[in-house]
């Protein structure tokens, strides 16, 4: 009699991470710009970059950035401290961004 109720409160929490668009991911790295870009009217934008400390290499990865001020202040061929997440299929975000060894920002 126990192990339905646990099976059925594992199926149901099964059905709500996928129903949710799977699993949530976030990552706080090191970030080397590789490239800067966006869509022809201007309504996306994203970095191109990798970690430069991960094992696995160079693998470059596209970050899509929200707020235009904080693109506009990216510059290419340069490392940060960043933050980024993932919603299950859905392209990553950048939550956070700074220069690395900067002490003097406000946060």
């Amino acid at each position: 009699m126990k192990k339905i109720p646990s099976l059925l409160v594992f199926l149901i929490f099964l059905l709500v991470v996928t129903a949710c668009g799977g699993p949530f991911r976030s990552i706080s790295s090191e970030l080397y710009v590789v490239k800067k870009a966006h869509s022809k009217d201007y309504k996306e934008a994203w970095i191109i970059a990798y970690d430069p400390n991960s094992m696995k290499g160079k693998n470059e990865i596209k970050i899509m950035v929200q707020e235009p001020m904080v693109w506009n202040l990216i510059e290419v061929n340069k490392t940060y401290f960043s933050s980024y997440s993932k919603k299950g299929d859905n392209p990553w975000i950048l939550q956070q961004i700074e220069n690395r060894g900067d002490n003097d920002t406000l946060r």
